[in-house]
């Protein structure tokens, strides 16, 4: 399993009448699957409370690293005959306590499915425009939903900051039938049920009751192998991101009620007559207030408090590790994003020019030459 990077093209939504208009609204660039532009890309939004990670086994242990899971974003390879036999076959269905927006121009699947999902998770902050939007669309059709969401110059802006510097602008066109073309679907459960939200549908695919809804992946699991395996072996270029709760806002949450419950607890302590030791407690400046119900001491033996006072300690120090190790996982996803962020092209040209200047230029052109010919004599041995 390889991460897509930059697929050439995504694959074209059906034609609306609306459509011409959409595009003299600006167009949308291909991003790539990976987690730290989803999160960030969620984030810039406005979204609070979810992040996104990538899933390379579709183990249960690996699942359950990071449970509560929301969603899953299935990257894979669109080919107009399995398209034709997936909406065949496909469930469609009408719920209006689902929000679904079809997709409506080229290359916003992967923000769409991302949206698709988040617009329908409870406990998590879509931030105020994303939540007016959401007000305003509520009762539209799923192409009027698309539309909206592509005009909409907050997720389109976000979207497109993540495109690929290009050193010329390219007039878009269709893909043809020898470009490899990728999609993005969505997956999640709701009200018991479970749906694929895949933009090029007519509605939301109905896929079955969804019995566990804390393990509810076991259900996707099949599904995905089997569309995998559609596909030949040569094939590798799927991935599967997985949208979940904020670790690192969680662990603030965890540290706040273990901090408190520390208090108390030594505080009973003290009354027993007895002073626990001091524990280093480094202060974060982001924990939230904690909202959380105290714990309740009264009625506890000394022994019993004590257990108590180790189990919370023990509870905050290991949320004190989620949030380093999630400072320093977005630390190099924003590294990352920089970089594609970045328009390397002058550098590269000023780099051409250097070495041209002092005459290594052509002797490095021959020589990478010579190495592609060989490599090429080699693998045709």
């Amino acid at each position: 399993k390889n991460r897509a990077t930059f697929p050439p093209t995504c694959c074209h939504p059906p034609p609306l009448r609306r459509a011409s208009r959409i595009m003299s609204g600006g167009g949308w660039s291909t991003i790539e699957s990976d987690p730290g532009v989803f999160t960030r890309l969620a984030r810039d939004i406005g979204i609070r409370g979810a992040q996104v990670e990538e899933i390379v086994t579709m183990e249960d242990d690996e699942f359950l690293t990071m449970a509560p899971v929301y969603g899953l974003i299935f990257l894979f390879k669109w080919t107009q005959e399995m398209a034709q036999t997936h909406r065949a076959s496909a469930n469609c269905v009408q719920n209006t306590n689902l929000y679904f927006a079809k997709q409506v121009i080229q290359n916003a699947c992967g923000t769409q499915a991302l949206l698709n999902i988040m617009m329908n998770v409870d406990g998590i902050q879509l931030g105020d425009e994303l939540s007016g939007f959401k007000s305003f669309t509520a009762d539209f059709p799923p192409d009027l939903k698309g539309e909206s969401m592509s005009n909409s110059e907050l997720i389109r802006t976000m979207h497109n900051s993540f495109a690929r510097p290009e050193p010329f602008e390219m007039s878009e066109r269709k893909a043809g039938k020898d470009d490899d073309v990728y999609h993005f679907t969505a997956y999640m459960p709701i009200d018991g049920n479970l749906y694929e939200l895949d933009g090029l549908q007519e509605g939301p695919i109905l896929l079955g009751p969804c019995t566990d809804t804390h393990s509810w992946w076991k259900q996707v699991r099949p599904i995905l192998n089997e569309r995998i395996e559609k596909y030949s072996a040569n094939e590798i270029r799927f991935n599967l991101l997985a949208v979940c709760r904020n670790k690192r806002d969680h662990a603030l949450s965890t540290i706040a009620k273990q901090r408190m419950d520390s208090e108390l607890i030594s505080a009973a302590l003290l009354s027993h007559g007895v002073t626990p030791e001091e524990e280093d407690d480094v202060m974060m400046d982001d924990i939230p207030d904690c909202t959380d119900e105290a714990i309740d001491c009264s009625g506890k033996t000394q022994q019993q408090l004590q257990d108590a006072l180790g189990t919370s300690r023990m509870m905050m120090r290991e949320a004190k590790e989620v949030v380093r190790e999630e400072d320093a996982k977005n630390a190099r996803f924003d590294k990352e994003n920089a970089r594609r962020r970045h328009n390397f092209i002058p550098f590269i040209i000023q780099l051409l020019q250097g070495l041209a200047s002092v005459g290594k230029l052509k002797g490095l052109v021959e020589a990478a030459e010579t190495k592609v010919k060989a490599k090429a004599a080699a693998g045709g041995k």
